[in-house]
């Protein structure tokens, strides 16, 4: 990876800055309370984020997205290193299908749904209810 991508954790009081980068990809989620949040940066612009929401015990992570642009330069997987390195719980995440091998490629193993703790096995369930084609998977 280049010099110019600084990572590192949001450290900021609020999320807008993470926000709007999330809506210049067309996500329409959003940060926010007590989640943890990290990024890359290129010359103090957001180029990619991922967000952790915490439960007892595990984290839940959301809404990864690099820079449409800088796909394809492995900044994604960075992130997720970073996110191993400063993480030491389990962390659960509902990729869609096509992305199985990029989280292999990044330390997770596929779950099945009997396998995800309760309160984010009924979120798998509703997010697949909508037709997405999503898998779960762990990094421990």
């Amino acid at each position: 990876m280049k010099e110019q991508f600084e990572l590192s954790e949001w450290a900021q009081p609020n999320f807008r800055a993470v926000n709007k980068f999330y809506r210049s990809q067309k996500h329409k989620g959003s940060a926010s309370g007590d989640e943890r949040v990290f990024i890359i940066s290129e010359q103090d612009e957001l180029v990619a984020a991922v967000r952790l929401v915490p439960y007892n015990g595990y984290f839940w992570l959301r809404s990864l997205y690099v820079k449409s642009e800088l796909r394809g330069q492995r900044l994604g997987q960075k992130l997720l290193t970073l996110v191993r390195q400063k993480i030491t719980l389990p962390i659960y995440c509902f990729p869609y299908t096509h992305l199985e091998t990029f989280y292999e490629n990044s330390g997770y193993c596929l779950l099945t749904l009997e396998q995800l703790p309760q309160p984010l096995n009924q979120l798998f369930t509703k997010y697949q209810g909508k037709g997405d084609g999503i898998i779960c998977m762990l990094s421990e």
